[in-house]
């Protein structure tokens, strides 16, 4: 879909899965990625300090911030019944 374009009702939205998506799962890699030191460092030292719930939240803020914009994103994908946004059932016709 263009969006130069308004849909008509002619127009078939194609979705996919949110765990079809590669900003979904790269998302979620660029995060584990990034707590897992943080974690280990924790665990070695047999603390959490205030500073790694501070990292450890920011980290958490923009993995869901790339996870909200993909959902919001122009190409239409769909997320597990219960969850927040479109349903599978709600693309087919």
């Amino acid at each position: 879909m263009n969006p130069s374009n308004p849909p008509n009702s002619s127009d078939k939205i194609e979705a996919k899965s949110i765990f079809a998506s590669r900003t979904f799962w790269g998302a979620i890699l660029a995060g584990v990625a990034s707590l897992v030191p943080l974690s280990v460092n924790s665990i070695k030292e047999g603390e959490i300090t205030i500073d790694d719930v501070g990292q450890a939240v920011l980290i958490l803020c923009g993995v869901g911030t790339a996870i909200v914009g993909r959902v919001d994103a122009q190409a239409q994908i769909y997320t597990p019944n219960g969850l927040p946004g479109p349903n599978k059932s709600d693309f087919e016709k």
